[in-house]
């Protein structure tokens, strides 16, 4: 199967799967209603929802730094904050391409290895769904409610994902220990492909193992541990200044602790590849909110279209200022053959 035909059913599916979630997030919806309600709704508190959302992302560029560090030293902070946006960007249209893009446009401003940085960008996410599955973990001290019954997947999911993330880190910490041990089994393997092919693919998968040698420096677990609970704390503040725009939410029983069990649940959809999360972030927040709170389903829908439309508009704009100003070219950055010439 040529790359072309791969490449149109992997977006194909994704955009499906944005079609269905959208379709069962609106069905019924009562379109007269939404709009009113969308236009009745306090942007002032939207606008600081998108100032809370850019500060989590500046936030999440300085904790980057700690994962290149033993790759380069000094990385430029403004490098960081423009390949994470400009990454986030192309995940809007194109999902998971984004995690492809980061490390090619780091690579590029700071001139080193974009494996390298591909494998700090692997490293960044298997944090994140610890993260996610502790965040999980406090559900309950956060709602008291029929939260299983409502969504009997949620254990079998946070297990399963538990599990997962667990044994890649197992892997990970295995493979850059005994570093000599993956060579000798790819020696073995490769005298079967064209020299030129083997000694690439040695070279792409040493500086791939590059990118998680930060765990070999402990010195920098604090601030990595620090900054990704603040990165937390950044979304689920963003969840709670939202509901201040709807007078609908005030005078409900949303309150911090109700951001923190919504930021939970939409992390699921905004984990599954579709574009930006359209239609899956859609479908969970609504479903959590009229389910486990009460909440009316127009405000429900206005709520997920709102703080879904300005996280969308506002990384697009901000991606594309720095995708712009550092000169970047679509075809570049469409690229997601990470196995060009790495040798800088």
């Amino acid at each position: 199967m040529s790359e072309t035909i791969k490449t149109v059913l992997k977006y194909g599916v994704s955009f499906l799967l944005t079609g269905g979630f959208l379709f069962l997030a609106f069905r019924g919806t009562d379109w007269n209603a939404l709009v009113n309600s969308m236009r009745s709704a306090n942007y002032w508190w939207m606008l600081v929802m998108f100032a809370v959302l850019m500060l989590s992302h500046a936030v999440r560029a300085y904790r980057w730094k700690y994962f290149l560090a033993p790759i380069k030293k000094n990385v430029r902070y403004r490098n960081l904050f423009s390949s994470l946006m400009i990454g986030y960007m192309v995940n809007n249209f194109l999902p998971r391409a984004g995690e492809f893009v980061r490390p090619y446009t780091i690579g590029k401003l700071e001139g080193f290895s974009r494996s390298s940085a591909l494998g700090t960008v692997v490293m960044e996410r298997l944090i994140d769904f610890l993260s996610f599955i502790v965040l999980v973990a406090f559900i309950p001290l956060a709602y008291s409610g029929p939260l299983t019954e409502q969504f009997p997947w949620l254990v079998e999911t946070s297990v399963i994902l538990s599990v997962v993330t667990l044994s890649a880190i197992g892997c990970i910490l295995l493979l850059l220990s005994r570093r000599d041990m993956v060579f000798r089994a790819f020696g073995f393997l490769s005298q079967w492909m064209p020299k030129p092919t083997a000694e690439k693919i040695e070279q792409i998968t040493h500086k791939f193992l590059d990118g998680f040698l930060f765990l070999k420096e402990p010195k920098h677990y604090a601030m990595i541990l620090l900054t990704s609970i603040l990165v937390w704390l950044l979304y689920i503040i963003m969840m709670w200044v939202a509901f201040f725009s709807f007078q609908e939410m005030n005078n409900s029983l949303l309150d911090f602790s109700a951001a923190l069990v919504l930021q939970a649940m939409s992390s699921i959809g905004v984990a599954i590849p579709t574009p930006g999360a359209t239609g899956s972030y859609h479908l969970i927040t609504i479903q959590s909110l009229t389910r486990l709170y009460g909440i009316e389903e127009t405000i429900a829908r206005s709520y997920a279209t709102l703080t879904h439309a300005v996280g969308y508009v506002g990384v697009v704009v901000v991606g594309l200022y720095y995708f712009i100003r550092d000169h970047l070219r679509v075809s570049e950055v469409l690229q997601e053959n990470i196995s060009v010439e790495e040798s800088k």
